[in-house]
């Protein structure tokens, strides 16, 4: 009785098998995939609430130049009301520890880029192409790179300078300089 009850509840399991198998979600061979046929949505441009705005997507490969400037796919890019740490700038505490400051904040502004789509105010000049007001969906460029002290507001921009102001008391990037302890805007 016990062998009939086990090979019914088995062959229950093979029968079951075989039905699944047949309609499996994944295929077991190369499948063509018509895109004519498909009709998924298309999400809309990216702006973000950047006004005259463009959706920019930048490549993984970026050349940093300073902490304001890059090159990506042979084109210059600059961001506009902020000025740069140089990418040789060392850095030292008053204990005395240097580091490379200039190259830490060419690397967290490159990140910050590589291979993002982010809305920007674009100006095209001879040489570059400014950019201002980028964002993503979690921040505004420019003052998270202030934020970090890898750069400083270039006037004008109230929320730069109340960002820079706050991130000099808390010592962040440059700031952290000995010779900036007692710089107001930029050191």
């Amino acid at each position: 009785m016990m062998r009939l009850i086990v090979s019914a509840a088995l062959w229950l399991f093979v029968l079951t098998s075989s039905a699944l198998a047949q309609d499996a979600v994944w295929t077991s061979k190369p499948v063509r995939v018509e895109p004519s046929r498909q009709n998924f949505e298309r999400l809309p441009t990216l702006m973000l609430g950047v006004e005259g705005g463009v959706s920019i997507s930048f490549p993984l490969r970026i050349d940093m130049q300073d902490s304001t400037s890059f090159a990506a796919n042979g084109v210059n890019y600059q961001i506009k009301d902020l000025i740069p740490v140089a990418s040789s700038r060392l850095c030292q505490t008053q204990a005395g520890v240097r580091w490379s400051c200039g190259k830490q904040a060419s690397i967290f502004v490159g990140n910050l880029f590589r291979g993002k789509t982010l809305a920007c105010k674009v100006e095209r000049k001879a040489d570059h192409i400014a950019l201002s007001g980028c964002r993503d969906l979690r921040m505004e460029i420019s003052k998270e790179i202030v934020a970090q002290g890898f750069a400083f507001p270039d006037g004008g921009n109230g929320d730069l300078q109340t960002t820079a102001m706050s991130a000099r008391e808390r010592r962040a990037g440059v700031w952290n300089d000995a010779d900036c302890l007692n710089a107001l805007h930029s050191c």
